[in-house]
């Protein structure tokens, strides 16, 4: 079964700056227990299992190096590349399950969907999910050419991308395509929201590293007597840094994620008015027998 919230949210509606932001929390701080369990159950995991790819990785770079060595076997790289490919597969998912919820949560009229339900919609949305990430990562790099500012204004434009796949269900390109026409006339609205809800993801961040890069760090450092000892204790602190890290992301994105994809509700609203057609189709809908 699924999970009613206490209050439902109507998301589909056009919302100001700050009423985007505050909904936003407004719906995590609600919907929290049902939003990260799936989360921390199937997000995490591959990010958990990459921070041993990447320790294994800095043990190996930080023991020859220390021993002068240049270079690190080809193993090493593997692990490295193996390491990012699950980063971006909890990435992916991450954003896939945050948008798919929100859409259960429309469709359903304020009814959560449960772990099962959403890890349902979300594997079939995954490799379109894929599909929209590597188109917008190709032009994201074609506009690196265009000097900083060009791969900046692409990135912020296929913020969109996402959530008209999952609200709208959108074709691969057509989600790419709709992106530039629903930004029009709001980049510079998209991009200090994102700007602001990183900052503040950032500085939430900076305080939960902090104390563990004090600790940990001078623990690595201290009573080290040869290089591979150093190499060893320092590739296993960069695993431990990259779990945290992997804890982290889960808990603080969503703040990010569902904002940004109030944002695109709200503009889908105001450009092509579909959460009012609804509205309309149901006050005219005959009552059933």
């Amino acid at each position: 079964m699924s999970n009613a919230p206490m209050e439902t949210i109507e998301l589909r509606k056009q919302r100001d700056f700050s009423a985007v932001i505050s909904t936003g929390f407004q719906f995590v701080r609600q919907n929290w227990k049902t939003l990260y369990r799936p989360l921390i159950f199937i997000c995490l995991p591959p990010y958990l299992v990459a921070s041993f790819f990447f320790g294994s990785f800095f043990r190996t770079a930080f023991t020859n190096a220390q021993a002068g060595i240049i270079g690190s076997p080809g193993a090493a790289f593997g692990s490295m590349a193996l390491g990012y490919v699950l980063m971006i597969l909890s990435g992916l998912l991450m954003y896939a399950m945050v948008y798919e919820y929100m859409r259960h949560y429309m469709q359903q009229h304020g009814l959560a969907p449960t772990t099962g339900e959403l890890w349902k919609a979300t594997s079939r949305q995954l490799p379109a999910y894929f599909a929209i990430a590597v188109l917008a990562g190709i032009l994201i790099f074609a506009g690196v050419f265009l000097l900083f500012v060009g791969a900046l204004w692409l990135a912020i434009v296929f913020t969109m991308a996402f959530p008209l796949r999952s609200f709208e269900g959108a074709g691969i390109t057509d989600c790419i395509g709709r992106s530039f026409k629903l930004i029009k006339g709001h980049w510079w609205e998209t991009f200090g929201l994102v700007l602001v809800l990183g900052m503040l993801i950032g500085f939430l961040g900076y305080f939960i590293y902090l104390p563990f890069m004090m600790l940990t760090g001078f623990g690595a450092m201290s009573g080290m007597e040869n290089p591979a000892e150093m190499g060893e204790r320092m590739g296993w602190f960069m695993t431990v840094f990259m779990m945290l890290s992997g804890v982290v992301t889960v808990l603080l994105q969503p703040l990010l994620l569902v904002p940004v994809g109030l944002q695109a509700l709200s503009l889908m609203e105001e450009k092509e008015g579909r959460g009012l057609l609804e509205r309309v189709e149901q006050a005219t809908m005959p009552p059933t027998a």
